[in-house]
């Protein structure tokens, strides 16, 4: 909504949501099946209920994870972290007033297990690392933000799906005058004097002082900057997890499962090992199933479910992906017959699978990393790719694999932070 109100416009004309009262639900190997309910208390009373805590962790948690956001949104999410600027506003001097209240120190598993105790209850907060494509062992306390955002602000649902916010965007482009040039190969960024002078395309050149690459950043530097050196030390990083992907059509509709549903591993320090370490799939994957026709029947025909099933995976480096793949199918079915009681290939009736090499390919997301750099490093927030660079003048970048990071509403925060350098900077013309 705030981007379309900044922009002097009226959401409601671009597209419709409505709020989902059940965030997840998490499925575990000794049959517990828990309800995220998006509400604190409810969450609170389900945790009670069926793990035999008491509410007050969950709330505490939660109210916990609000306060960390508050705190630090400002200066973590809604400003670049590589101009001087920052550090001396007066969001970062009221940051400096909590800072021995922030989880710097420790990882995310580390702080959950601190103040939740409970098993499952840890590893169900743990997972939330994988929405920056990262291992809970390994990745910031500070990601404790992230449940905030599900659980006090709430889970919500785009009626026609999220391709629907695509199309806002787009129709919200064009009515403030932006002229898209669809299917036109962008083949180099021109720079001369360590200046942009606009882009060649598979259709000519555009000339423009400014240019802005929403393209991964390793890529961009790679294919069209072939020129100019890249900053090695910020784009080497360790990727983020990709993902496995089976879009299957179900002949039958299943009560037990929601909008989202995780089945967890049952050694889930071993599978992350499995992924950033060994960089292979684990035997015993975590499971995302998302049943959007839960939300929005007509996705599937009557009687039947769309299910989207995914698992997270290492980035492609040349591993044998197609034996990979099939027993990686073959774990995904029999841990699904185990937990849901009943055999699912035979319901199987369309497939279609994505990998990290056709991520890679048809998102031209470096070795298919969905979040580009892991948060798996201390300091990962200001080791991201910034939003400019100082070495060529007018060029900016957005998107998931640069500050703030992955996942929509973080590349929205993204074009939101590059779009006010570029007023700072005083750029006027844009390609």
């Amino acid at each position: 909504d705030e981007l379309f109100v900044l922009a002097g416009k009226d959401p409601r004309h671009y597209f419709q949501y409505k709020e989902v009262p059940v965030a997840c639900r998490y499925f575990y190997e000794d049959k517990t099946v828990l309800t995220a309910y998006t509400a604190p208390e409810q969450l609170g009373t389900e945790a009670a209920s069926k793990l035999g805590v008491e509410a007050k962790v969950v709330t505490d948690y939660l109210a916990r994870s609000k306060a960390l956001f508050e705190q630090t949104k400002k200066v973590f999410l809604e400003r670049s972290l590589h101009q001087w600027s920052t550090y001396f506003s007066k969001d970062t001097l009221a940051l400096l007033t909590h800072i021995f209240q922030l989880p710097l120190i420790g990882s995310l598993h580390r702080t959950n297990k601190l103040l939740l105790e409970h098993p499952k209850l840890i590893q169900l907060f743990d997972r939330f690392a994988t929405y920056t494509g990262s291992s809970p062992y390994q990745a910031s306390g500070m990601l404790q933000v992230i449940p905030h955002l599900e659980h006090n602000l709430g889970t919500f649902f785009p009626e026609g799906g999220m391709y629907t916010i695509v199309q806002s965007l787009v129709q919200l482009g064009e009515d403030l005058g932006v002229r898209y040039h669809f299917s036109a190969l962008v083949e180099e960024i021109v720079v001369a004097n360590k200046a942009v002078q606009g882009i060649r395309t598979s259709r000519g050149k555009v000339a423009a002082d400014l240019v802005v690459s929403n393209m991964d950043a390793m890529l961009t530097y790679q294919r069209l900057l072939p020129h100019h050196k890249a900053p090695n030390r910020t784009l080497k990083q360790e990727r983020s997890s990709s993902a496995l992907i089976f879009y299957w059509g179900i002949d039958a509709t299943f009560e037990a499962l929601s909008l989202h549903n995780i089945f967890f591993s049952a050694n889930y320090k071993q599978e992350f090992a499995t992924i950033f370490q060994e960089k292979q799939i684990p035997t015993d994957p975590t499971i995302y199933i998302n049943v959007s026709s839960k939300e929005q029947p007509s996705d599937a025909p009557d009687g039947q479910e769309n299910w989207f099933v995914m698992i997270n995976v290492p980035a492609n480096q040349g591993q044998d992906w197609e034996a990979r793949i099939a027993q990686a199918r073959a774990h995904i079915l029999d841990k699904l017959r185990r937990l849901l009681g009943k055999d699912i290939e035979p319901l199987i009736r369309s497939e279609r699978i994505q990998d990290p090499r056709g991520i890679e390919r048809d998102t031209l997301a470096y070795q298919g990393a969905i979040y580009g750099a892991s948060s798996n490093q201390r300091l990962a927030a200001f080791r991201r790719h910034p939003n400019f660079i100082r070495a060529i003048k007018g060029l900016y970048f957005c998107g998931g694999t640069v500050h703030p990071g992955g996942g929509i509403p973080l590349c929205l925060l993204s074009a939101k932070i590059t779009s006010e350098l570029i007023a700072y900077h005083g750029h006027k013309q844009s390609a």
